[in-house]
């Protein structure tokens, strides 16, 4: 990815696992670009990484009992490198922000029928989510949660997906 003179972030690394066949549009350097975008679009600044995992409903139940202790599948979920170093009771040394989210491919094929578009671009829209919640943005009230999805919105129809 190149490096904009006017960003004060640098994107150090992109990681994308999955256990799940995505859709064609959904590749590294799609989500890549995106995440440059929410990035320079939030002015975020120092050095990220951020890990993408897509999964199925059946993995993402799992996780979402084990880590919050709710027996239910849900389309996202975010874990900030911070609260991780912060539990573990860790010194931050490294620069580095970010974090690792975890995507429902299968909920994300719902999601996209119910909204009138695609799955990739239901993908893009989570993945903007997980990105604002690495960006300590919050949806636990119902205000917050419409700011956050018109902001998602927002980025979505201004990402130049030619770079992508």
């Amino acid at each position: 990815m190149s490096r904009k003179r006017d960003q004060a972030y640098e994107l150090v690394e992109v990681m994308l696992d999955t256990s799940v066949p995505l859709p064609e549009r959904v590749t590294e350097t799609s989500i890549s670009s995106l995440v440059g975008h929410v990035l320079a679009s939030e002015r975020a600044s120092g050095e990220w990484t951020i890990g993408f995992r897509m999964t199925s409903d059946v993995q993402m139940q799992t996780m979402h009992l084990e880590f919050m202790g709710l027996d239910s599948s849900t389309d996202i979920m975010t874990f900030p490198y911070e609260d991780l170093w912060r539990e573990q009771s860790i010194s931050r040394q490294s620069t580095i922000r970010g974090g690792d989210i975890v995507i429902s491919i299968d909920r994300a094929r719902e999601q996209a029928q119910d909204e009138g578009w695609d799955v990739a671009d239901e993908v893009f829209f989570l993945i903007c989510h997980g990105i604002l919640h690495l960006l300590d943005w919050d949806d636990a009230s119902d205000p917050e949660r419409v700011a956050m999805l018109d902001r998602q919105r927002e980025l979505l129809a201004t990402w130049d997906r030619t770079t992508s």
